[in-house]
C-alpha cells in the first residue's frame, strides 16, 4: 500500500498533468525508501520533478531546433551553389 504523502505527491503532479514523468516504479521505490514521508516534502519533489521535465524538455527543443537550423543552412548552400536541395 502506497503512503499518504506519495499518493499526495502523485496527486500533485497529476493536477499539473506531468505524473508520467515518473513511473510507477518510481513511486514504489520512493514509497519503499521512504524518500517522501510528509507533504512538505511531497510539494518540494514535485516542484523539482517539474523543473527537470522543463529542463528536459526545453533542452530537447533546443537540440531540435539547432539540427534543424544546420538542416535548412546545408539546403540553402546547395541551392545558392547551384546544386539540389534534398
Amino acid at each position: 500500500m502506497t503512503s499518504e504523502p506519495v499518493t499526495y505527491l502523485k496527486n500533485i503532479l497529476a493536477v499539473q498533468n506531468i505524473s508520467g514523468l515518473i513511473t510507477s516504479e518510481g513511486y514504489d521505490l520512493i514509497d519503499q525508501e521512504k524518500l517522501v514521508t510528509n507533504h512538505n516534502q511531497a510539494k518540494i519533489l514535485a516542484r523539482l520533478v517539474k523543473e527537470v521535465g522543463a529542463n528536459n524538455y526545453n533542452g530537447g527543443y533546443a537540440d531540435g531546433r539547432a539540427e534543424q537550423a544546420f538542416e535548412d543552412g546545408k539546403k540553402m548552400g546547395e541551392l545558392l551553389k547551384g546544386g539540389t536541395a534534398r
